[in-house]
């Protein structure tokens, strides 16, 4: 009788298998939640055949899994890609931080998929991807970071040694909670920027956001 050959480890047939372009798109469905194809295609990747296709194969290696909203007046949106168990697994090893709950992946889909905001995240999330899809084809561009409106929820995320001591206390508006911030950088230089993605159609969280954009410096 043959032996049985030892079945190898999910996550190390996905690492074997990741690209440092997959690495990217698993770092940002991590900070940011979910991604569309036309998205990750746009940001990513050289044509929409070509997203496709590495979509399916990290879809079957349970690196990422997807949905489809229902459109209110008939048909469905294009797919919305979260991340699946093992590409919680991967970022958590690639990042050095300690393995996350068996079911994280289960509970932030579920989330996202019930979230009655999702058009306003995606729609902040666009603005970061045209960014992107610009750098992919202009060298002399990049979008060097892009950080999630959660990095910016506690008190004091905004202070750094030898700064302004006032800036941890919130004013008459609340602390800032922007969408997201970002650096771009261009030949050289670089600017820091907040995002507020308004479309008109929720409260402002705060005076101190109210613009489309904001220059500022990222901690």
């Amino acid at each position: 009788m043959g032996k049985h050959l030892p079945t190898a480890d999910p996550l190390l047939r996905l690492q074997a298998s990741i690209t440092a372009r997959d690495d990217r798109l698993l770092g940002w469905l991590y900070d940011h939640g979910v991604l569309t194809t036309d998205q990750i295609a746009a940001a990513l990747f050289p044509s929409l055949d070509f997203t496709q296709r590495r979509l399916r194969r990290l879809t079957a290696l349970r690196a990422v899994d997807r949905f489809r909203p229902n459109k209110a007046d008939g048909g469905s949106h294009p797919y919305h890609y979260v991340l699946d168990q093992l590409g919680y697994d991967h970022v958590h090893a690639q990042r050095g931080l300690p393995r996350g709950r068996r079911d994280q992946a289960r509970r932030r889909k579920q989330s996202l998929t019930s979230r009655p905001d999702l058009p306003h995240l995606l729609g902040g999330n666009q603005v970061f991807i045209d960014l992107a899809a610009h750098a992919r084809t202009h060298p002399d561009g990049d979008l060097v970071r892009w950080q999630p409106a959660s990095a910016y929820h506690e008190p004091g995320t905004l202070y750094r040694e030898g700064g302004d001591p006032q800036i941890i206390i919130a004013g008459a508006t609340g602390f800032p909670r922007p969408d997201g911030a970002g650096v771009w950088t261009e030949r050289g230089r670089s600017v820091p920027f907040f995002l507020e993605y308004d479309t008109g159609g929720e409260t402002c969280r705060s005076s101190s956001t109210r613009s489309s954009n904001t220059n500022g410096s990222i901690p």
